[in-house]
Parts: C-alpha cells; sequence; structure tokens
C-alpha cells in the first residue's frame, strides 16, 4: 500500500505483560479506548494477548481506512470470524466479489423511493403498539422501551423486506438474538475460542437460540415458496437468485444468510436507536416540548417523513451519542502508514463511531445532548466524516434509509399521543458488545398527552 511507510510505532498503553490490554478491554471495552483516545491522540496502538491492533480517531483517518484506502483493509478479522458463526457468508461478513455480487441484488430493496411505499405497514404496525400503550397508560403500568422497540422494529422489518408476519415470534427472536449477541461479543473477547476447533463446541444456549432463529426464517423462506405469490420485495429477489440458473445463482446456504442476517441487522441497530432516542428526550424537557410540537404537524399515513424536520435533528443527535455500530473492525492486508505511524499488514484496525462522535477538536460539549447540531448550517461547518453512525466507503450500511425512515415515524407517531418518562433509581449504562445495547434495559412510564 505505502512502500516507503515510516516504522514508527503509535504509542499506546502497555498494558500486562501477557496479555497486554486484553483484560482491560474485557472489563470496560469503552472506557479502555476512550482512556488512550484522550492520552495519546488519535492513533493508538494496542497489544491484546496475540493481536495488535490500532484505534484511529480522526475524520482522515476514517477516510483513510473505510473509503479511500479500502481496498486495503478488509473483514478477515477476529470480529466478523465470530459474527459469521451466525449470519454465515452475507452482507455483513464478506468480502470482494462475493460482497459485491450480494450488494448488487439487495441494494434496490432499500432505495428511498422503494421503502416508502411501506409507509402503511410501518403506520399500522405502529398504531398496533400504541394501542396497547393506551392500556399500559391507563393502568400506570410500566414497560421495557428497549424490547418494545426490538419487537417493533422486527415485525416492521419482516413485513418491509420479506412480507412476512413473525407476530407470535417476536419474543423468541427478541430473546434468542439476546443470547447469540452476548455470546459472539464473549467468544471475540476470550483469548481462545474453542468453536473454532468444531461448531459443536458452541455453548448449547448459542446452539439453541441460533435453532430458533433458523425455524423462523426457513418458515418465512418455505411459506413464499409455498404461496405461490409474486412479489417485489426483498424475499422475491432473493428467491428468483437462489432459482437462477447462471453464474450469480444464490446457494441454499447463501439463501439462508442472506435472509437471517438482514431480518436480525434489520431491526437490532435501529431498535436500539430509537431506545436510546426515548432515554435521552426523556431527560430534556425543552427537546421533548419541541419534538411534541413536530409530531402534532405530522400524518402518519402520508408518504413521507421529510416534515418531520426537528424529529429527524432529534433522531441524528441520538445516534452520535449512541451509534449502534460502536466499533468497526478492519484488518491491514499490507503495511501502511496513518497520522505518520507504521501499520503493519495483518494487524487489526478499529474505528469507532462512538469515540469519533464525541471527539472534542470536531464536537463542542460532545457528552451534552443537543439537536441543534444538526441544522443545515452546523452540518455544513463540521468535517467529513466526523459523523459516520451508518460507516462510511462502500460498505456504508445498507439499511440506512430504512432506519431514518422507520425512526423518524415511530418517534412521530409515539409523541403525538405520548411523553415517555424514565423510572427513577436506574442505573443506564451502555453495553457494548456487537452492537451498543442498554445493560439491564430501560423502564418507562408512559404519560398521555393532554
Amino acid at each position: 500500500m505505502n512502500a516507503q511507510a515510516t516504522r514508527v510505532k503509535a504509542p499506546g498503553p502497555r498494558g500486562d505483560f501477557l496479555l497486554g490490554c486484553l483484560s482491560h478491554f474485557q472489563r470496560d471495552a469503552i472506557g479502555l479506548l476512550s482512556r488512550s483516545a484522550q492520552e495519546y491522540g488519535d492513533v493508538v496502538r494496542f497489544r491484546m494477548g496475540p493481536v495488535v491492533a490500532h484505534l484511529v480517531n480522526h475524520p482522515q483517518h476514517v477516510e483513510h481506512v473505510l473509503l479511500h484506502g479500502a481496498e486495503n483493509y478488509d473483514k478477515q478479522t477476529r470480529s466478523v470470524s465470530k459474527i459469521r458463526a451466525t449470519c454465515g457468508d452475507s452482507l455483513l461478513t464478506s468480502d470482494g466479489e462475493m460482497w459485491r455480487r450480494h450488494r448488487q441484488l439487495i441494494q434496490p430493496a432499500f432505495r428511498q423511493e422503494t421503502l416508502e411505499r411501506f409507509v402503511p405497514v410501518i403506520t399500522e404496525t405502529t398504531n398496533a403498539m400504541l394501542k396497547n400503550w393506551q392500556n399500559v397508560a391507563r393502568g400506570r403500568a410500566e414497560i421495557n422501551i428497549v424490547s418494545e422497540m426490538m419487537q417493533l422494529t422486527l415485525k416492521i422489518a419482516a413485513q418491509i423486506l420479506f412480507g412476512a408476519d413473525i407476530q407470535d415470534e417476536a419474543e423468541v427472536i427478541e430473546r434468542s438474538l439476546a443470547i447469540i449477541l452476548r455470546d459472539t461479543w464473549r467468544r471475540l473477547e476470550t483469548l481462545f475460542d474453542t468453536s473454532v476447533v468444531s461448531p459443536a463446541f458452541h455453548r448449547r444456549r448459542f446452539r439453541r437460540a441460533l435453532q430458533e432463529i433458523d425455524s423462523v426464517v426457513y418458515r418465512i423462506i418455505e411459506n413464499r415458496r409455498q404461496s405461490g405469490s409474486s412479489s417485489d420485495d426483498l424475499l422475491s429477489m432473493l428467491l428468483d437468485a437462489h432459482e437462477a440458473d447462471s453464474a450469480t445463482r444464490l446457494s441454499d446456504r447463501e439463501l439462508r444468510d442472506a435472509v437471517i442476517t438482514l431480518l436480525l441487522a434489520g431491526h437490532e441497530t435501529t431498535a436500539n436507536a430509537l431506545a436510546w432516542t426515548f432515554y435521552l428526550v426523556s431527560q430534556s424537557p425543552d427537546v421533548e416540548e419541541l419534538l411534541r410540537r413536530d409530531a402534532l404537524g405530522f400524518e402518519s399515513d402520508q408518504t413521507s417523513s421529510a416534515d418531520l424536520h426537528y424529529t429527524g435533528m432529534v433522531f441524528s443527535e441520538a445516534i452520535r451519542l449512541y451509534p449502534s455500530v460502536w466499533i468497526i473492525e478492519r484488518r491491514a492486508v499490507a503495511d501502511d502508514e496513518i497520522g505518520g505511524y507504521h501499520i503493519p499488514a495483518g494487524s487489526t484496525v478499529l474505528v469507532s463511531p462512538y469515540l469519533l462522535h464525541r471527539h472534542p477538536e470536531f464536537w463542542g460539549n460532545p457528552d451534552e445532548f443537543d439537536p441543534e447540531r444538526f441544522t443545515p448550517d452546523q452540518c455544513v461547518m463540521r468535517p467529513r466524516n466526523a459523523y459516520i453512525p451508518f460507516g462510511v466507503g462502500p460498505h456504508q450500511c445498507i439499511g440506512k434509509n430504512m432506519a431514518s425512515l422507520v425512526a423518524k415515524h415511530v418517534l412521530g407517531m409515539v409523541y403525538r399521543q405520548f411523553r415517555p418518562r424514565l423510572v427513577p433509581g436506574q442505573t443506564i449504562k451502555a453495553e457494548p458488545q456487537i452492537t451498543l445495547r442498554h445493560a439491564g434495559g430501560l423502564r418507562m412510564t408512559l404519560h398521555v398527552n393532554q
């Protein structure tokens, strides 16, 4: 990549003699990375057991790794190898020709004009939840907003992408996905993962959870086949590719991997982001009032949520502070140089949207929740790629438009009717796993707007 690259080693914490910083990462991953960025700067070197990793935390460095030099930074990483146990070789885990083939096949389903057709689905599904919330509010009961959003976005994603009603399976998928994500992160953190020897060494709970999700995925596929109905949704595109007699044909395994990846990734990150949004707004009365006013002028059955300007700003600020994909891992294929420091071939490079979005050079009062950061004027003034909640470059999240559309509609509909309030006495803590989840959930009460 850069034959004349400097051999200067980046600074960083020494850690323990044998394991380096691995035990510190296991105890507090975000804390370790945050403290190290503050102490050592925008390029930090870590040793975690046998792995050498570099955290890069500047928009120019992010562009270099994920955009301009993306061909030198592939997905043959430790995290992807763990995710592959669930998602197989899919858009999320593949590189090269396989990734391009999957992306080209799937991309049309995520175009804005395609997604706008499903606004009635978003509206109907959200209204069903809000109807139940009316009963909760009357009984002065509590809800776990994380669970509510997981099930809501799962039902919406299944309808939009696959035309499938998974009302009865939503709780099972939510529970199984939590087990899978937790176990995947555990295997990523451990020094030696026995499941690399054989899938039989996966924990029993992981295997059972994966079987439960697989059964839902295979039911979705089989129901569409048996119905014989033709549709223009993503599942039809995948089935057509599966049955095609050409070089682009999807194998049975590729079909399964594509459906399970899109079903899980298509809802989980959006649900986390929405739950964090409700939490942040509940702590900011002025923001809540402006959000409510924005929502009162919103008709949920319209074909666009473009009028929800302030709602969009609120959601953008929420995923600045709590981006669902809080860390991105790549492998350096060839030697390189970033920020004047040597990046050896085969080493790991980490980009953390969570840290980048709190970089004091690009964000004033970075820990403060302030949707005004996302006025058009403020966005123009900000350096490009200082804000990357959906990544950047060729592997930017394909679901960006879908997440924004669903989130704005859900927020608009909720705040027309309710003011969710955080139950006092909870310890609110972000739990960094494969995605940025909520440790212990978020309990809220519902107050009806007068």
